[in-house]
Formats: structure tokens, sequence, C-alpha cells
């Protein structure tokens, strides 16, 4: 059973660490289980790939070809339709948290101390307002709560974030933000995108599911 949930979550492009999937991750912590689910994707021109640095799993292409290159485009163009809202997210999360490294997965935020520096901080309040004008944050509440409100939503809807429990009004970061650094850095140098600097990536890129 869990075999079968674990293959299913990363086909569909789940990024499985120990905060947003913790039973399909310790599964995977078994050599012998991870060996099993690298075998079965294989069959698919699949790999199971292990992100080390922040301890998580996906599924990734083995190779590009014409069976697969157009979902593979289609991926890129939706998550880069994302990518500047994101990016302006984590650039306000940085001021608003007075951190000097950006969010990783297992990293808490609390909505009550956001709030608070989002409501003393004119400059956060307006690019809030902002990028609650772009998808996929776009909302018409005009109210910092409200926005604010929307964005954890949409982040915790999209795998970026898992609450603490249910109605809680804390969150954590899952693994997906560190792989979306990794992406970004693609983009950086493929594009000449003017966003922060993140960590190198591997020197073999794959290319997430």
């Amino acid at each position: 059973m869990i075999f079968k949930q674990t293959v299913e979550k990363l086909l569909a492009g789940a990024v499985i660490c120990q905060t947003a999937h913790p039973d399909e991750f310790e599964y995977l912590q078994a050599p012998a289980n991870a060996e099993r689910v690298h075998e079965f994707l294989s069959q698919l021109d699949r790999s199971l790939t292990h992100f080390e640095t922040a301890a998580a799993f996906y599924c990734s292409y083995d190779r590009v070809d014409d069976s697969n290159r157009k979902g593979i485009t289609q991926l890129f163009s939706s998550m880069r339709s994302y990518f500047r809202p994101l990016v302006e997210w984590l650039d306000m999360l940085l001021r608003a948290t007075g951190n000097d490294a950006p969010l990783h997965a297992k990293d808490s935020l609390k909505f009550t101390s956001l709030l608070e520096a989002f409501e003393h901080d004119q400059t956060l309040a307006e690019q809030l307002r902002r990028l609650t004008t772009m998808p996929p944050f776009k909302t018409n509440r005009v109210e910092i709560r409200d926005q604010l409100g929307t964005v954890l939503t949409k982040l915790e809807e999209m795998g970026y974030l898992v609450r603490h429990a249910p109605g809680s009004n804390t969150w954590y970061a899952t693994a997906r933000f560190d792989l979306i650094y990794l992406l970004i850095e693609f983009l950086n140098d493929s594009e000449k995108l003017e966003l922060p600097e993140v960590q190198e990536p591997d020197p073999q890129e794959e290319l997430l599911l």
C-alpha cells in the first residue's frame, strides 16, 4: 500500500520530504524501498532522485525526447509563470522576518509575526498589495490580514507550506522551496533574470516531473 502511495505521489509531481509526506518519506529512507521505487520508475523512463541537502525525494525524467518533450515544455511554462511572484514573496519574507537566509524545509512561519511586520512596514504592505494582483496569489481582498492569509493559503495548496495542525496559524516550509531555488538558478543562468542568489545546483541538472 505504501509503495503504491509513494509511486503515485511521485508521478503526480510531489516532493516527498518529512514535512509534507512523513509516511512516504520514512518509507523511502530505507535503501531497499528506495531501490524498489527507483526500479519501478525506470520502466517509465524516470528516476527517483534524492535531494540530500533538503532531505527530499522527487521524480525526474531520465531523458528528453519526442515522447515527453511536450509535457516537459508545458511543465516549465507553467512553473515559469509563477516564478516571479514566488521570488517576490521570498524577497518580502526575508525583510519581514529579518532573516539572512531564505526559507528552507522545516522552517516555520507564524501568521501573527508576519502580519505585524507587514502592518508596520509601508513598503512591505505595498509589495504585498502588488503581489496579490498577480496569479497565483490574486485576490480582491484589500486588508493586509486577508491578503497575507491568501498568499499563505495558496502556498499551502501548492505544496510549499504545511500547517502545523488544522486551523493553526503556524506553517512549516516543505522541501519544494529548496527545489525552487535550484530552478531559479537554472532560469537565472539561462534567461539572465535578476533573481536572488541561491545555492549552486548539482552539476547534473534534472527535470522535475
